[in-house]
């Protein structure tokens, strides 16, 4: 459809020239496509929430049920001089555990929203200029 309105304005165009054009317009429409509906069906914000709050929950909990294992650990392998006292290696332990798995919820908190992070503005200017470069072949 669109290549019989370029081949109207411009009869100098192959026919390969005006499929590839009508394929880039496609191309272009399906990708706009797939922008609005990421755009207008977001994850519920209470999902998000939800899965904060379990996070937290579990990583609150872990140390009660990690202490056993560190205190046995420590008693086999001989270091019982602190299998009575607080553990350092715990408490190091849980922090590793704790940026790792708050880092991956943050990641998966931008990825819900890919808009606000993408670099958009240059993809926008790249296909403002193709769309300036095509109209001047068309006018």
């Amino acid at each position: 459809a669109l290549s019989l309105g370029v081949s109207r304005r411009l009869p100098s165009l192959t026919d390969q020239e005006k499929v590839a054009i009508d394929e880039d317009f496609g191309k272009i429409t399906d990708a706009l496509g797939k922008c609005e509906k990421l755009l207008r069906a977001p994850i519920p914000l209470g999902y998000t929430r939800y899965s904060v709050r379990f996070l937290l929950l579990w990583l609150t909990l872990l140390p009660f049920a990690l202490v056993e294992n560190f205190t046995e650990f420590a008693t086999r392998g001989g270091l019982t001089w602190w299998a009575d006292k607080p553990q350092p290696l715990l408490a190091v332990t849980m922090l590793f555990v704790s940026y790792i798995f708050l880092s991956i919820e943050d990641i998966a908190v931008q990825i819900e929203e890919p808009f606000a992070i993408l670099p958009l503005i240059k993809c926008h200017k790249w296909l403002l200029k193709d769309v300036r470069r095509l109209r001047t072949l068309v006018d």
